[in-house]
């Protein structure tokens, strides 16, 4: 090998994570990707998004100087120069980084803090869903109970309720004894999508809290049964606290109103209950009980409510959400058994994948649950998936083997949900499935498969 074709390799250190190595002038993204790190980036690495952003923790002088596009979000957010995007950072020897975002939570949180940053406004008023999640009568079942144990299932069931809420572009704004107060709409979308969004977490936390309550029962002698209540309305979003300890959280009113309607889940003996004001931005979307008019308590006003029992046509998004959960503790087990269904149907396409299929498992599992968690914001993970369609065009895929890999799929999500692959199921994993589809397509050259993406239409999730 001569001189010239020599590649100086450098040591990349994620604070707190791992460290890989990065061939020189290659970027912070494509060194994580090549090493299977998750690491976001909705936009594509076309610097039209924030998301890979990370924290130049030492080495800056080793990295690249930004580039026009980067200057321009750099400057647009206040950026220090130890901030950058690792789709435009390239290497050029040791660095220590720490990724600033690694869930939906730190998205929409680092998200709000730049709006605030570049406005110069720490408070604002807009108008969202608040939606109270409570356990009912949770402090007289566990009175019993050692106080460690009812910490770590109590920690399991907010993790199972805020999964929800990240997956449907929510934010959990705290957790009160055992409830949780979430927010949606902060990020602009109109209030029909923050009150459907608002819904579909309430009908998911009821999901999770079903598949939980067999461990309670058996572990605590409890039962997990929450109540879920929804109100759309006017806010303050700000920072309050001790100078030192700030944190984003919404006041007012409609807070308020959420609260008493979570707690009248009992006595109208309804799991979710939402105000008019909800219904209102949903018309016919959802199947409701008849309407209770009362006086919450310490509300003068007379407050409308409805039990909800869910959407009234099949949500495809809610669908695929649910479904995936199921086996979200099984998805090793799922992922060895596509392969295997995969490989058995169609042979021809075992060249194109890793000789090592455990690796390859688990890339396909981490790429089904960022997927899965994307799906309430498709216009953010449009360019990822673009980029990962040109990926998968420098691997010689075919369009046919988008549909290929869809009935394999489809025939693996059967086996491993048995009865509740109903066909309302199986029609929305076939309609996010063309979706996913069609933008991947879209990053090969122009490519457009016949029927918009291999298996089924393009669908519209909003």
């Amino acid at each position: 090998m001569s001189h010239s074709e020599i590649v100086m390799v450098h040591k990349v250190t994620y604070f707190h994570e791992v460290a890989i190595e990065a061939a020189d002038g290659q970027t912070l993204l494509d060194a994580s990707i090549k090493n299977r790190i998750p690491h976001h980036h909705q936009c594509g690495a076309l610097a039209r998004c924030t998301t890979c952003r990370v924290q130049i923790l030492d080495g800056l002088s080793h990295v690249s100087a930004r580039t026009h596009l980067e200057e321009r979000v750099a400057s647009e957010r206040g950026w220090d120069e130890f901030t950058r995007l690792a789709c435009q950072a390239k290497v050029h020897g040791n660095v220590v980084a720490r990724r600033l975002l690694q869930s939906p939570q730190d998205v929409i949180v680092l998200d709000l803090e730049e709006r605030n940053a570049v406005s110069g406004v720490e408070e604002r008023e807009l108008e969202v869903a608040v939606l109270f999640c409570d356990i009912r009568n949770f402090t007289g079942q566990t009175e019993k109970s050692l106080p460690y144990d009812v910490v770590y299932y109590l920690n399991g069931h907010f993790a199972a309720a805020a999964e929800v809420v990240l997956n449907n572009n929510g934010l959990v704004d705290k957790y009160i004894g055992d409830g949780i107060l979430a927010v949606f709409g902060i990020r602009g979308e109109s209030p029909e999508v923050a009150c459907r969004n608002a819904v579909r977490a309430a009908i998911g936390m009821q999901d999770a809290a079903r598949r939980l309550s067999p461990v309670f029962e058996r572990d605590l002698n409890i039962s997990l049964r929450i109540g879920v209540g929804v109100h759309f309305g006017p806010v303050i979003l700000g920072r309050v606290g001790h100078p030192g300890k700030r944190q984003i959280t919404v006041i007012g009113n409609t807070v308020n109103t959420a609260s008493r309607i979570e707690r009248m889940t009992k006595e109208l003996d309804a799991p979710i209950l939402l105000s008019d004001s909800v219904v209102t931005h949903l018309p016919g979307a959802l199947r409701l009980g008849p309407a209770t008019r009362l006086q919450l308590r310490g509300k003068s006003e007379v407050a409308e409510l409805c039990r909800c029992d869910g959407f009234s046509k099949p949500d495809p998004v809610l669908l695929v959400q649910s479904s995936f959960n199921q086996i979200a503790t099984r998805l090793i087990a799922f992922g060895n058994r596509f392969y295997a269904i995969l490989f058995d149907h169609y042979p021809e396409l075992r060249p194109l994948f890793a000789d090592d299929i455990n690796v390859q498992t688990r890339m396909l599992t981490s790429m089904l649950s960022s997927l899965v968690k994307g799906l309430n914001r498709t216009p953010e993970i449009s360019g990822g998936l673009r980029a990962l369609g040109r990926r998968h065009d420098a691997y010689q895929a075919t369009l046919a083997d988008y549909s290929k890999v869809a009935n394999a799929l489809l025939l693996t999500l059967e086996e491993f949900l048995g009865e509740d692959f109903t066909t309302d199921v199986r029609d929305a994993w076939i309609a996010v499935y063309g979706t996913i589809s069609s933008l991947m397509i879209e990053g090969t050259e122009g490519r457009r498969a016949p029927g918009g993406g291999g298996l089924g239409s393009r669908a519209v999730l909003n």
